[in-house]
């Protein structure tokens, strides 16, 4: 092999340093590497945040004024003359209102009847609720009498058939004792016979005879001891000492016999008076059973009487609430109707009251169409660029200027009559002026394919200089809160309606980006009002962008939004775009 010289290798050496290097400085030249970009934050406050609109637009003129009364009639008192000067408020005009006040009058009249007749309603409606509940009251009330009116009734019956079970029971015994009765009599007779004959036989077998030879008896004593005369007193003694006994067991004879008459008439009078009496409890027994059935078909005659009552009673209520449109959600016939006597008695108010003429504006008067006695009219107009003002009473001269502005159907939304507004002028940068939103037109402008509302503007005071047809910035403060906790808008970015702020914190001496999602209340111009997701004092990063340049200066690539991290700490890409971008 054959060696190389030294020199060659060295020239080589320096060739292929010379090509790295040039290699390695068209890569920078073409490649730059990205500068270190500052983290830009801003610290969450608390304080107030207003949103607002602005549109241009020009400086108008109300220019003449026409004025009329808001009712039509004879003109009875006319206190300017043309060439006055007026004020605003101050009344030019009075109309005749005799008419108008007898109309008020029967106005009032009408809605105190409609008034009464409401509250005639609501009684009727009262009084039919209180005969529901006095029904249903009384219903319940028979019903407790009825109930206790069975238990009477079952008592009537029970004492009934008791009475006559007792009478049942008793009857045998009676009979016993009645008849014990007559036998007891019937031994008494058989007895007083026995010893009447025994006696008679005793002196058969002695031997005792009366003064005819025969066997003295106890009916031959009775007959005839006092019809015969004897011979001597003891002979009279004698038979009369024989005759005694046989007189006094025929007595006891006659007496047992008579006791035993008594006692059988006593039992056959006893036993009629015991079935009678049985019969009678029979009876009462049937009545007790066949009233207590009659009472209680009468009870539940009069049970369904006050049911039928309540039913009565219900539909009446029922049907005045149908009449009187009870229920629903719209008015009463009555109140309707007094609803109506309302509006017509408030507008005869507002007709007398319309009898005016009143000045809108303060002014000088330019003409007068009526004198006194001359009928006025309604109507009238407002000077425009290219009309002229017309009315019973024109008003010239008025010092009040007015701003047109057209704004997006966005903005136009926002605005309403009687917010605040504030102006500034092109042609007058060292004057502002305030005013307010006097009206925005129901009917929108189109203008190549962008659509608009115009607003009305009234201008407080006077400004210096200013002059119609001058151009004016209205802008119109559409929201404010006070004292709460705000941010940058440019550190809020929306996606898909929820929102997120990047938290920065510092840990060991890097700062570190921490997405945070956030509520947001009022979108201001420059701030928002968070509601929640973050504490005052916090900070939170602002979008960057980060761009690389060439040698030759020029801009040659970049990444819009998002946050660069830093010390590698990693970034966290933002929305598209700067501020409120939605990605």
């Amino acid at each position: 092999m054959r060696k190389v010289p030294t020199r060659v290798l060295a020239i080589n050496a320096v060739l292929v340093l010379a090509i790295g290097g040039g290699g390695y400085w068209g890569w920078t030249t073409l490649h730059p590497k990205a500068a270190p970009v500052a983290l830009s934050t801003t610290t969450v406050s608390r304080g107030d945040v207003q949103s607002t609109v602005s549109a241009s637009g020009k400086v108008i003129s109300p220019g003449d004024i026409g004025s009329a009364p808001l009712v039509a009639g004879t003109l009875k008192t006319l206190n300017v003359k043309v060439g006055d000067h007026v004020s605003a408020g101050q009344t030019l005009a009075v109309l005749d209102t005799s008419a108008l006040k007898t109309a008020e009058t029967q106005a009032l009249s009408a809605l105190i009847s409609a008034k009464a007749s409401v509250a005639s309603a609501a009684s009727q409606i009262t009084q039919a609720q209180l005969a529901v509940d006095t029904a249903n009251q009384n219903f319940g009330t028979q019903q407790d009498t009825i109930s206790q009116n069975i238990i009477t009734y079952q008592a009537t019956v029970d004492a009934a058939k008791k009475a006559l079970d007792d009478a049942n029971t008793n009857q045998i015994p009676a009979a016993a004792t009645y008849q014990q009765s007559v036998d007891a009599a019937q031994r008494n007779l058989d007895s007083a016979k026995l010893t009447l004959k025994n006696l008679e036989w005793t002196y058969e077998q002695t031997g005792v005879r009366d003064i005819t030879g025969a066997f003295l008896t106890a009916n031959f004593c009775i007959n005839f001891m006092d019809s015969y005369q004897f011979v001597n007193s003891s002979s009279v003694t004698t038979f009369n000492s024989n005759c005694s006994p046989l007189i006094a067991d025929t007595n006891a004879l006659t007496n047992a016999q008579i006791a035993l008459d008594v006692a059988k008439q006593n039992q056959k009078t006893s036993l009629v008076k015991d079935q009678q009496s049985l019969q009678s409890l029979q009876t009462a027994y049937s009545t007790a059973l066949s009233n207590q059935k009659i009472n209680i078909a009468k009870d539940q005659d009069s049970l369904t009487t006050f049911k039928n009552a309540i039913t009565t009673a219900q539909t009446n209520l029922d049907n005045l609430k149908v009449t009187q449109n009870i229920g629903s959600s719209e008015p009463t016939l009555a109140q309707l109707q007094q609803q109506i006597a309302q509006a017509n008695y408030d507008q005869a108010v507002k007709n007398v009251a319309g009898a005016s003429v009143i000045a809108p504006v303060s002014g000088d008067v330019a003409s007068i169409s009526t004198a006194v006695g001359g009928n006025v009219g309604t109507a009238f107009t407002q000077a425009t660029n290219s009309t002229t003002a017309t009315g019973f009473i024109v008003l010239t001269n008025t010092t009040a200027l007015r701003v047109t502005a057209s704004f997006s159907e966005a903005d136009a939304a926002k605005i309403m009559a009687g917010q605040d507004a504030s102006f500034t002028f092109d042609a007058l940068p060292n004057e502002n002026a305030t005013g307010k939103v006097l009206q925005v037109d129901l009917l929108p402008t189109t203008s190549g394919g962008v659509t608009s509302y115009s607003a009305t503007f009234s201008v407080d005071g006077k400004v210096a200089g200013l002059k119609v047809g001058m151009t004016a910035t209205a802008t119109v403060i559409t929201g404010y809160a006070t004292g709460v906790i705000q941010v940058s808008a440019q550190a809020v970015t929306t996606r898909g309606g929820n929102s997120f702020v990047n938290v920065v914190t510092t840990k060991a001496g890097v700062q570190i980006t921490t997405p945070t999602p956030v509520i947001v209340g009022l979108k201001g111009d420059s701030a928002d009002e968070i509601q929640s997701g973050l504490k005052e004092g916090e900070k939170v990063s602002l979008p960057t962008v980060t761009r690389t340049t060439s040698s030759n200066g020029f801009a040659v690539g970049g990444v819009p939004g998002g946050v660069t991290a830093l010390a590698g700490a990693g970034g966290v890409g933002g929305g598209g775009g700067f501020g409120r971008g939605n990605g």
